[in-house]
Parts: structure tokens; C-alpha cells; sequence
């Protein structure tokens, strides 16, 4: 399974990177001596500027060893542009994320130390990294100092790529992406409204105490969710590039799925529903945003509520590799304008607008969840059978590790 994560504004990042005119793979001295530069500051062998497609790396320009295009999983970088801070790890082997990558293992080249920036476009997206690379753990990550002046070696191979031509890039909004953006966290920011107002609506007509009383429990889950998402938007966000960040923290994951257990709403019936916890769903501690985790598996119920199953039961388990797999189970049926096989293309929102259902889920939900679990560096899928549908979620295991580590 992949074990790398994509950015929420993946598609956009791609667009700029591929609307850049000096970023060939015809080579330029002055990439060579950034690189030289880079890999004596940090007394290493190895240095490259990566560029980071859509399923692989290449390299425009490497010294101190022989590298070809690779595979997007193979790459380092991969998590280097998650952030428009330096990466830095001092041993690979000893870092949950990379002690089983290809390039740290035996029959690889056995990299051990990895140093690098991020390299930032004008438009605000991250196309690939300057790093500096060893066969041998540091005692020390690189002082501040280094790490400055390495940024600033970044920063010159982005005005030598965008100086070509020779007319100044004038910085520009993505607008596509940030409609994108918008669309998708408006999105999600009306959906626990959705479940406030019909609840608390159909509260006022209720005469069933115990309805009632989960009717309102689900409204103040809603409400939270949406004062946690406002300031999640707030500090994680840049509607701009399109990009969100993850808030990554040791989460106990059970109670993670207890709250969207607390979700009760009505079906397209009219029947009161709410999800089930497995009780024997292993106890699991992850590395990861548990708000954001939160979002994506409330978009799986609300749709297991909405396409009519009865009983909608969320599990946990780890499979043979230890990679974590949540699912969200439902003896209902899909309904047949949505093409799921369309829910894994760029911004595809599930089949046309007017075939989505206005009270959340399968329209936007299912990508939506696809974006965030990406970002966790997970995959998603969604199984679909005659009375029975189950949305899947996979973490890769190195998120249980760290979650250790941390705690």
C-alpha cells in the first residue's frame, strides 16, 4: 500500500509544476555547484534537486551518485513537500516513516542521514526539494545556521528556474485550486450544520424521550466538529494554493470512532440511525490529525445513513504488514448515479451536481475522505456489493509506530 502523502492540493501543485519553463531535464551548471555547495555545507556525499510528479522523482541536477527517475514511493522528498519547513532525519533506520524504504534497507543504496528544504515556487506550490544525503547517521541535525543557508541555496534554484525566461514571474493565485478548496471545506462545513438543524428540527416534533436525547447529543457533536473545523481552516489552511496541513498528534483511535458512534440521524426513510463501534476493534494508538480523521469518517457515516442501510457497524484491525485498516460497514446499496470509479480522478466530485444527495455524503464525502486520508499517506477505497457496502480506510504502520514513540 502507499506509505508516502499527497497533498490536499495536489492537482494544483502538478499544474505548476508542470507550467514551469526551466524545469527540464536538460541539465544547467548552476543546479551542479547549488548542489556541491549544498552537500560541503552539510558535509555529505550526495545533494540533489528533486522534482516531485504525479507517481515519481526525478532529479534536476544530482552530485556524488548516479540517480534515475524513481518512483514516487522511493522518494524522501515525497515528505519534504508536505511542509514549507526543512526536513531533517539524522538516521533513516532508526525513523518509523523510513526504516523499511527501499533506499535505507539492504539492496539499496543504505542512505542513512537525509537534510532537506523544500523548494517553493512564486505561485506558492512546492515542486521538489534541495537535500543533502549520507551512508552514515549524523550524531546532530545541522545547526541553524546550515539549515539557513541551505534554504537560501532553495530559494536560488527556484529564481534560476524562474528566471527562464527572462521576463519576471509575476505571482499568481491558482483559481482553480482555490475554488477547488473552497468548494470542498464549504462543503464540509455545511454538513455537520446539515445534521445540526435537521436534529434539532425533528427534535421539536419528537414525543420519543430516548430519540430526542441522541438527537441532541448528535447536534453538540456537530456543533463541536464545526467550531473545531472553523479553527482547524484558521490555523491549517491556505485557501491560495489550496492547501491543508495536518495538526499531527498521539491519538487513541477508539475514541476517535466513538464519536462518530454518537452520530444519530435520520435516514432517507425517516429512521432514526446511528453507527456501532465493533467491540472487538483492537485498542490503537496513531500518529495523526485526529480532527481531520474525524471529518473523514463522519462523511462515511452520514453516507451509510443516507443510501438506506440499517445497520452501519465502524471497525478496526490491523492486517498481516501492521498497517491499520478503519471500515465503515452497512447492509445498504449505493445508489446508481454515483460512479465510484470516477471517485479516484483529480477534483472528480462523485458524478454530476445534480445527482448528489444535498444532505451530505456521496457527492463530496467520498473524495473528500479520499484527499484526507492521502494526506495521512493512507489509501481509500470503497467496496460496493449487492446489500452491502464498506468504505475503507488504510494508515500505513509506520503512523502506529510513531504514535508509540511519541507517547
Amino acid at each position: 500500500m502507499r506509505s508516502f502523502p499527497v497533498p490536499f492540493n495536489e492537482e494544483a501543485r502538478l499544474r505548476s509544476v508542470f507550467s514551469v519553463p526551466g524545469l527540464t531535464q536538460s541539465n544547467n551548471a548552476v543546479f551542479d555547484a547549488i548542489c556541491e555547495a549544498a552537500r560541503k555545507l552539510l558535509g555529505c556525499p550526495v545533494a540533489h534537486v528533486s522534482v516531485l510528479e504525479d507517481d515519481s522523482q526525478w532529479y534536476k541536477s544530482v552530485v556524488g551518485i548516479e540517480l534515475g527517475r524513481m518512483p514516487r514511493e522511493n522518494s524522501f522528498c515525497a515528505h519534504t513537500i508536505m511542509s514549507a519547513e526543512p526536513l531533517v532525519v539524522t538516521d533513516l533506520s532508526a525513523d518509523p516513516r523510513f526504516k523499511t524504504h527501499p533506499m535505507v534497507v539492504e539492496g539499496g543504496p543504505q542512505v542513512r542521514f537525509y537534510a532537506g528544504v523544500p523548494l517553493i515556487l512564486s505561485s506558492g506550490q512546492r515542486f521538489g526539494s534541495l537535500c543533502a544525503l549520507d551512508l552514515a547517521p549524523h550524531d546532530a541535525p545541522p545547526g541553524e545556521t546550515e539549515m539557513a543557508i541551505l534554504a537560501d541555496l532553495g530559494q536560488a534554484v527556484v529564481a534560476a528556474l524562474e528566471a527562464t525566461p527572462p521576463e519576471a514571474t509575476v505571482p499568481c493565485v491558482d483559481r482553480e485550486a482555490k475554488a477547488s478548496f473552497i468548494t470542498l471545506v464549504g462543503h464540509e462545513l455545511r454538513t455537520p450544520m446539515t445534521v445540526l438543524l435537521g436534529s434539532l428540527g425533528l427534535l421539536g416534533v419528537s414525543n420519543d424521550n430516548d430519540s430526542g436525547s441522541r438527537m441532541v447529543n448528535s447536534a453538540l457533536k456537530s456543533a463541536r466538529h464545526l467550531r473545531g473545523l472553523l479553527e482547524s481552516i484558521i490555523d491549517y489552511s491556505d485557501a491560495a494554493t489550496g492547501e491543508l496541513r495536518l495538526n499531527e498528534r498521539s491519538c487513541a483511535l477508539q475514541e476517535i470512532l466513538d464519536d462518530v458512534a454518537d452520530l444519530s440521524l435520520p435516514g432517507a426513510d425517516g429512521t432514526l440511525k446511528s453507527p456501532s463501534v465493533n467491540p472487538g476493534a483492537a485498542p490503537i494508538e496513531i500518529l495523526a490529525d485526529p480532527d481531520q480523521l474525524r471529518t473523514a469518517l463522519n462523511a462515511l457515516a452520514l453516507n451509510a445513513i443516507n443510501h438506506g442501510g440499517d445497520e452501519i457497524v465502524i471497525d478496526a484491525a490491523l492486517d498481516a504488514q501492521g498497517n491499520l485498516e478503519i471500515t465503515v460497514t452497512d447492509d445498504g446499496s449505493l445508489d446508481e448515479n454515483i460512479e465510484l470509479t470516477r471517485l479516484y480522478e483529480p477534483f472528480v466530485l462523485g458524478g454530476a451536481l445534480e445527482n448528489r444527495d444535498t444532505r451530505g455524503g456521496l457527492g463530496l464525502g467520498l473524495p473528500l475522505t479520499r484527499k484526507l486520508v492521502e494526506l495521512h499517506g493512507g489509501e481509500f477505497e470503497v467496496q460496493a456489493a449487492p446489500g452491502s457496502t464498506t468504505a475503507v480506510i488504510r494508515l500505513p504502520a509506520w503512523r502506529l509506530e510513531a504514535a508509540e514513540r511519541v507517547a
